[in-house]
């Protein structure tokens, strides 16, 4: 351990050029995207048919939207899709091996969950090693929250393992608790898989890229069976508890190498902006629930798609507002970025959106005439 202190204390190298030049260029990168999306389909077809037969169904109890059992399988048909489309690409590096290590325990973990509805401190440890294999199996992990070379350090120094054993724990249980709605979560993460699919192309970090191809033709197969497409009144399977943590730890470790790999990394300041609805409802309702008393990990209706949904709106329209808003603010980190915004300056900001997304959703759930403005026809 004081080796690793050791490692994450100082300024962290540049990866090597094979990083910006994966063997087989474009061609394997998207072959790989074919073959996880279709692992991934092809594994959920069977087992949705199986789910019932091996106790993985999530029963309509509580404060579920839902109305009919669901299998909960979503989470082994990502996972199932990651392995083989790594495994065709043909790169298996060490930040590779290291999100699939830890996604195969989080999974694991999570259907025990789903099937026994275990205690939250076993998930919480689960989470905390599953954040540990990132950094010690994958050597992923972060260092700083800015560029090197800005004007202000903004190095983590001797904090960076615990940072980061936080800041991946924190987004997984971010993504679990904005998985309230049939495709929201998993719209969500794709949104912020394709924006830093985007922003690796541009800063020329192939690898990266090649990587994310992967993870996002998993999830959009996933999406297939998640989503409420016309004619079907509901999703054909959810998440599961071991999905939003699959989910979670992808979204922090592509977030993590996308600013701290290549020659040309991302700042890190960005990386919230990236993720910002999961990250911007976690917090508030924290914030809004130590404020009135109440344990932060308290179950309620306050989620901004919860009270949108009480609002009026379908369950598609507010997935849909959820994403206009995730993509809008993701826009504006990058448009900051390269308006050339300080690193302090795109944290400042980031926080001053939080603050007013918190009193936002503090008034549109409790302001009946706020509520009554935004009630739309429901879905004809």
């Amino acid at each position: 351990m004081r080796a690793l202190y050791a490692r994450v204390a100082g300024p962290k190298p540049c990866r090597t050029s094979h990083f910006d030049q994966p063997p087989g260029g474009k061609l394997i990168g998207w072959a790989a995207f074919f073959t996880a999306f279709l692992t991934c389909g092809l594994a959920l077809a069977v087992l949705i048919g199986q789910a019932t037969r091996i106790g993985l169904i999530d029963h309509p109890v509580g404060r579920k939207d839902h109305t009919h059992p669901v299998p909960v399988v979503g989470g082994i048909g990502i996972l199932l899709g990651l392995l083989v489309g790594f495994w065709v690409s043909g790169v298996l590096t060490m930040p590779v091996t290291g999100l699939l290590t830890a996604g195969v325990l989080l999974v694991g973990i999570g259907a025990i969950d789903d099937l026994r509805d275990i205690h939250w401190a076993p998930r919480i440890l689960a989470q905390v090693f599953a954040s540990l294999l990132l950094v010690v199996v994958g050597d992923v992990f972060l260092t700083r929250l800015g560029l090197p070379d800005a004007a202000v350090d903004l190095q983590l120094g001797f904090v960076a393992l615990p940072f980061t054993i936080f800041a991946v724990v924190g987004l997984i249980n971010a993504v679990n608790m904005v998985d309230g709605l049939d495709g929201l979560a998993g719209s969500l993460s794709l949104c912020s898989l394709l924006m830093m699919l985007t922003l690796a192309s541009y800063s020329g970090n192939a690898q990266v890229h090649q990587d994310l191809l992967i993870c996002i033709g998993s999830v959009c197969a996933f999406l297939l069976f998640n989503v409420r497409f016309r004619g079907r009144i509901r999703a054909l399977t959810f998440l599961g508890n071991g999905g939003s943590a699959l989910l979670g730890l992808m979204l922090a470790w592509a977030a993590i190498r996308l600013t701290h790999e290549g020659s040309s990394p991302m700042t890190p300041a960005l990386a919230p902006w990236l993720i910002s609805v999961p990250i911007l409802d976690c917090l508030a309702l924290i914030a809004k629930r130590v404020h009135s008393g109440r344990s932060p990990f308290a179950g309620d209706r306050t989620h901004l798609h919860h009270m949108l949904l009480d609002g009026g709106m379908s369950v598609n329209k507010v997935v849909m507002a959820c994403i206009v808003l995730h993509c809008c603010l993701g826009g504006v980190g990058v448009a900051l970025a390269l308006a050339g915004t300080p690193d302090w300056g795109l944290i400042s900001i980031f926080v001053a959106v939080l603050g007013g997304y918190g009193i936002l959703t503090t008034r549109l759930g409790s302001t009946n005439g706020w509520v009554s403005l935004l009630q739309i026809q429901r879905t004809r």
